[in-house]
């Protein structure tokens, strides 16, 4: 991901206008234009300078600030610069996933495609958790963190399941990036307004809906108005989870 596509995601995830960035820019005392913050994160204007970047970060309210920063610095860096830690990059994410593998489990594919979308700084912070004293550090909590960040689920005590959470259907009664514990339920004790956990339409990535049981049809229904209202005959026709029984925010 480059500093305009980060920027851009950045952007999207803070759900406010380029105007209102560029106002909460002003509040830090930055004066640039919503013209200008278009073209950076379209990728017409080079990274500005780490001021500017942590500036914007903060205005989107946004903990990426560093990332940015960085990003911005490397593609500004000579050639050489970026070839070697473009070259480090590829070989920590080879052993973050030799790593995985030495847990006993085949690497899934979400978890393959969440290493190859690391940037760089993601990478290194990742790598140096496992990594102390030029030694390996052989722990399930590598296969563990990547399952979740990759969007998957981990088995609990007492049959719970967990994951964060990467849908923003119940926001903001829970926020995107929570950290969900699921209870396997069986569909007939649901009641009327019950969160529920699910794989909707073969998808690989589980979304929430409260779930409303009405003239032989369910419901199922974001509270963000802007998601999708599911309409089923059966619970059967999605790949259903269980039920959202607590949370915590991802801070």
């Amino acid at each position: 991901m480059n500093y305009a596509e980060m920027l851009d995601a950045i952007i999207v995830k803070s759900e406010l206008s380029l105007r209102q960035i560029a106002k909460r820019c002003a509040d830090l005392d930055l004066s640039i234009t919503p013209s200008y913050i278009s073209q950076l994160k379209n990728g017409k204007l080079p990274p500005p300078t780490a001021e500017v970047s942590m500036i914007i970060a903060k205005s989107c309210g946004s903990r990426e600030e560093s990332r940015l920063i960085f990003q911005g610095y490397l593609e500004k860096a000579p050639d050489v610069i970026k070839e070697y830690m473009l070259a480090s990059s590829e070989l920590n994410k080879v052993m973050l996933e030799s790593l995985y593998k030495s847990q006993g489990s085949d690497v899934l594919q979400e978890a393959r495609e969440y290493l190859k979308s690391l940037d760089i700084l993601s990478t290194i912070e990742m790598s140096s958790k496992y990594i102390k004293d030029g030694q390996i550090n052989f722990t399930p909590d590598l296969a563990k963190e990547i399952t979740l960040k990759s969007g998957g689920m981990v088995n609990g005590k007492d049959d719970m399941v967990s994951m964060f959470l990467g849908d923003p259907a119940m926001s903001p009664t829970i926020p995107l990036h929570s950290f969900i514990y699921i209870l396997p339920t069986k569909i007939e004790l649901l009641k009327n307004r019950d969160i529920i956990c699910f794989y909707p339409y073969g998808k690989k990535q589980a979304v929430l809906r409260r779930v409303f049981f009405t003239d032989n049809k369910i419901l199922l229904i974001p509270d963000n108005q802007s998601s999708e209202i599911i309409l089923l005959d059966s619970l059967e026709v999605i790949n259903y989870v269980g039920k959202v029984v607590s949370f915590k925010v991802d801070l």
